[in-house]
């Protein structure tokens, strides 16, 4: 990997880890990004509506990059306990010290785990952060791409980390496949009066499910997920918009003061291929978009990383390139499909699919299916 020249689209999360990952492998990387995280990325007093839910797997990985001294520790909350709960009442919980864990995984703010990753980049002297670039034109025959200010790069390695719109997957021809959900997800960051435990958990209902991610003892990130029209009538309301999220949570959790909201919309794509003319990946979203109500968007993401600096190490370039196909896409479409299942049959008001569920949930409490869930929450 020593000589291997890698340039990759996109400084977000997974862009950036990989740049430092594959970097860390004696590998010369150039990374583009047209909004570089700056210094003061992350001072705001309150938590940003970008959080990403890490599971244990990843954040130690991350860890083990050397994120940990240069990230800011009032943006990430560890979580030790993860539940949820059926139409019809039925509830399933996992616990950290079910697995002999001290934690789950973590809460963390998008803008300040990017800034870390950034700032351990610029420590690297085989690193070359083009900021302010986008990519504009790419020859793959020759292995080069025009840059926006008019460079001319070329590269072993092109990797699309550069999220749903891919500029990478446009210029190189990838297909996707998938759908518009016609649903919005609803974020509002919010103060309360009472503490809460270190607990994400998510509640099930016809329109969409809702759920909370903790973000300190008194703070916490609500999530409600409705119709496009609903949620954007919402959003037109501001009054309107606290009372609906008071009837929700509040015989949750109590009183709040809502700080900010915003949504989003949720589609699902999925690449036919992560790797064309033996040299472009795509990664992270470029490569699969999934329906976010589990959080394991940004945990497939640094999958797809691990696992393309794992084949790398071990295989030629061409070799790792196939097996990074075959063992994400895979994997990544099987998680999707788990998604759509849980989504369509826990929404149901079918009587036959709420019993489904219900029964489900039994057969998931049984230990030994339990420990299996346990690691697949943790990453392991």
């Amino acid at each position: 990997m020593k000589q291997l020249s890698v340039l990759i689209n996109g400084g977000g999360m997974v862009g950036a880890s990989a740049a430092l990952a594959l970097a860390q492998h004696g590998a010369n990387v150039t990374l583009l990004e047209p909004f570089p995280p700056g210094k003061d990325s992350g001072t705001d007093p309150d938590w940003d509506l970008r959080i990403s839910s890490v599971n244990n797997s990843n954040w130690e990985w991350l860890l083990e990059l050397g994120i940990g001294v240069c990230v800011r520790q009032q943006r990430v909350f560890d979580y030790q306990k993860l539940s949820v709960t059926s139409q019809s009442g039925h509830n399933l919980s996992f616990q950290a010290n079910e697995a002999g864990l001290s934690k789950l995984g973590v809460m963390v703010e998008n803008n300040a785990l990017q800034l870390a990753l950034w700032t351990k980049l610029r420590s690297l002297k085989n690193v070359d952060l083009r900021e302010g670039e986008t990519l504009d034109k790419l020859n793959a025959g020759t292995k080069t791409v025009v840059l926006s200010q008019g460079d001319t790069l070329s590269y072993d390695l092109l990797l699309g980390c550069d999220g749903a719109n891919s500029i990478v997957a446009q210029l190189a021809g990838f297909h996707y496949r998938g759908w518009d959900y016609e649903q919005r997800c609803l974020l509002a960051n919010v103060s309360l009066e009472k503490p809460i435990e270190p607990e994400t958990w998510e509640v099930f209902r016809p329109q969409g499910p809702y759920a909370l991610l903790p973000l300190t003892e008194q703070q916490a990130c609500l999530i409600d997920y409705g119709l496009r029209d609903n949620i954007n009538s919402l959003q037109r309301d501001k009054a309107g918009l606290e009372a609906y999220l008071r009837e929700t949570f509040s015989p949750h959790i109590g009183n709040f003061r809502v700080l900010k909201s915003a949504s989003f919309a949720l589609q699902r794509k999925h690449a036919a291929h992560y790797v064309k003319e033996g040299s472009i990946v795509l990664l992270g979203d470029a490569a699969h978009s999934i329906h976010p109500m589990a959080g394991q968007g940004v945990n497939l993401g640094f999958a797809d990383v691990r696992c393309l600096v794992e084949v790398l190490q071990e295989n030629t370039p061409s070799v790792a390139l196939d097996k990074y196909e075959k063992t994400r896409q895979g994997e990544n479409a099987k998680m999707m499909r788990m998604m759509d299942a849980i989504q369509f049959g826990w929404r149901s008001r079918n009587p036959v699919m709420q019993f489904a569920t219900a029964a489900s949930l039994k057969v998931a409490a049984f230990p030994w299916v339990k420990r299996w869930l346990l690691k697949q929450a943790v990453g392991e």
